[in-house]
């Protein structure tokens, strides 16, 4: 999560841009076994998910606000940047370059640096120093594009605080999938919340368009009504680049003893791994 409120993190181009510094397939191969898959949007893996082009019900809800959000929300679903296929890493970083250029980031002095000559340098906030692992190879991509990335490991009771207090450049946090998205978006991404200390509007976003789709969404009063209105409000904060999506297990992982232990042949879509054991196995007679 990108703190939007700060200045650095004002422009969109400039978190798109460290967006594209993150090779997250070398990550996945080189780090993580291929255990894991890219997150895609607020919603992926459910109904609510955006896909493709935006259909009629979508562009509904999304007209009234051109000029206010990201025109590229109007048309395909933003994707999370590859460095495979007919991508690369070093692609990616030019195009991060230019972004940057555009938003008055330029590299002289040994730094990048905007117009009033201020170098560009970030802190990931951690409560802990295993974070290290897959901050570091962002961070070595970022020194390329002449941007200093810093780990900031912090105790838990100081982390939780600076969180409370807005006090950060960049953090991440695990959202809870979800078939049916309700009022805990308006503490995620409201205008309101975003005032609000210890709310649940980290990245600080303020928008009357995610204001109005976040309406649209909690007053559903059907499935037909539900899905544009979260595929409309998926669609502007992936294009808002607020959030840098990282990665999720299709699978739980968990050791038993087989001898002693049964389990039922079909598992429940979207449970919690620990939740099904508890609550559903039963004891081999």
């Amino acid at each position: 999560i990108f703190n939007t409120r700060l200045p650095k993190f004002s422009d969109p181009r400039v978190r798109q841009a460290i967006d594209l510094a993150m090779d997250y397939e070398w990550m996945n191969r080189q780090m993580f076994y291929g255990a894991y898959q890219r997150v895609q949007g607020l919603f992926g893996n459910t109904d609510c998910q955006a896909t493709g082009l935006s259909p009629e019900q979508e562009l509904a809800l999304l007209n009234p606000w051109h000029g206010k959000v990201p025109e590229a929300a109007f048309g395909a679903m933003a994707i999370a940047p590859r460095t495979d296929g007919e991508d690369s890493l070093r692609n990616n970083l030019r195009k991060a370059q230019a972004l940057l250029k555009d938003a008055g980031w330029t590299y002289r002095d040994g730094a990048l640096r905007n117009a009033k000559g201020q170098a560009f340098e970030l802190e990931y906030l951690d409560s802990n120093e295993a974070g290290a692992r897959v901050v570091t190879p962002w961070a070595r991509n970022l020194e390329k594009i002449g941007v200093t990335l810093k780990f900031r490991p912090v105790d838990f009771a100081l982390y939780q605080q600076r969180l409370q207090k807005f006090d950060f450049d960049i953090t991440s946090i695990a959202f809870a999938g979800t078939q049916n998205p309700g009022q805990e978006f308006v503490d995620l991404f409201s205008s309101k919340a975003a005032d609000q200390e210890d709310s649940g509007n980290l990245s600080g976003i303020k928008s009357p368009a995610v204001d109005a789709l976040i309406q649209h969404m909690t007053s559903a009063k059907s499935k037909a009504a539900l899905l544009p209105a979260c595929r409309a409000l998926d669609r502007v904060i992936a294009h808002s680049h607020v959030l840098v999506p990282q990665w999720s297990a299709a699978t739980h992982r968990i050791a038993y003893n087989a001898w002693r232990l049964e389990k039922p042949e079909q598992m429940p879509p979207y449970a919690q791994g620990e939740g099904w054991a508890i609550d559903t196995w039963w004891a081999k007679p």
